[in-house]
């Protein structure tokens, strides 16, 4: 008898211990999950992340808030999801610029994007457009590096600061082009717009979903798109590459990134949930009316991705001269 009950204890101490962890990743999230998102609210980030915790907390019933903590170009929001507990409560949609621009300019963080962050998938792409003001006389990329070429140093482009994505994505180009064009570097990218459409600067690189009234309204000419294809938004404007710089590309992408150490369970999770949401009509119909692409992949993908565009902005980031140590 006491041998019996010795078997019976030791084998329901196995089940106990099987079913623990499968009751606990079905059991996830038990309370509001967090998604910072460290750029300022009404960017494209912020609405990525909106229209998916949205999907993602009517789907399952449990809530998903997301929450901008802006400043130090996406590092302060950064540095928070990095610190928080690992246990998939506390996520974060970031730019790709937080792997692959803020380390290259050796700014202090205070984390390693590449060390400190378990990534989840990708969320979506954001298109952009070359848009110059109709003034200028030129209908297409290969008139405008023509012009660009006669006028060296002469012809102007805005963005919204040194080290931003839109200042290295036209430094590509010029070196991709060779031509020499002057850096006019403003607060936002409102401000970056409307110098355009006043003639105050010549060209920007701007998300197509916020060039799109102004394109519409021909206060801007929109001369090539930055991704490898053409997109839905602007279908009849050519690529980069179609207009004569061929392997250009500047596609700037949004990913979720958990703490490093958050169980695969609850990574997996996450993934399937994220992947269920950027599956779903109502979220693509929103997101591609904004102009913005929905994009998945898994979390090796992503880091894979991020680290081979990390390797190429750091040489011309040092070639620039950009960094604060």
């Amino acid at each position: 008898m006491r041998r019996f009950c010795r078997r019976l204890v030791l084998a329901l101490s196995a089940v106990v211990l099987i079913g623990g962890p499968a009751w606990a990743q079905s059991d996830f999230p038990t309370r509001p999950i967090t998604l910072i998102v460290p750029l300022q609210a009404a960017t494209a980030s912020d609405l990525v992340a909106r229209v998916i915790a949205q999907n993602f907390s009517a789907r399952t019933g449990k809530s998903m808030v997301v929450e901008n903590v802006a400043g130090g170009g996406g590092g302060i929001g950064a540095h928070r999801v990095a610190r928080a507990p690992a246990d998939g409560y506390t996520v974060g949609a970031f730019n790709n610029g937080v792997h692959t621009i803020l380390p290259a300019m050796g700014t202090k963080l205070g984390f390693d994007p590449f060390e400190d962050f378990a990534p989840v998938t990708l969320l979506a792409r954001f298109p952009s457009v070359l848009i110059v003001n109709p003034d200028l006389p030129v209908k297409s990329l290969a008139e405008f590096i023509a012009l660009a070429k006669k006028q060296p140093g002469k012809l102007t482009y805005a963005s919204v600061g040194v080290g931003s994505p839109q200042h290295l994505a036209m430094e590509q180009l010029k070196a991709a082009a060779g031509i020499d064009l002057l850096h006019v570097p403003y607060r936002g990218g409102a401000q970056a717009t409307q110098a355009v459409s006043t003639n105050e600067v010549n060209a920007f690189w701007i998300a197509t979903s916020v060039a799109l009234p102004f394109i519409q309204s021909n206060k801007v000419r929109a001369l090539a798109v930055g991704d490898l294809e053409r997109t839905k938004t602007l279908p009849d404007v050519p690529t980069v590459d179609e207009a004569g710089v061929k392997g250009y590309a500047y596609a700037p992408t949004l990913a979720l990134f958990a703490p490093k150490g958050t169980p695969p369970a609850v990574l997996d999770y996450l993934h399937r949930e994220m992947l269920t949401s950027l599956r779903d009509p109502d979220v693509i119909k929103r997101l591609e009316a904004a102009g913005l692409e929905p994009q998945s992949s898994t979390g090796a993908a992503l880091q894979a991705s991020l680290g081979t565009e990390a390797k190429v902005m750091a040489p011309l980031v040092k070639k620039l001269g950009i960094g604060q140590n």
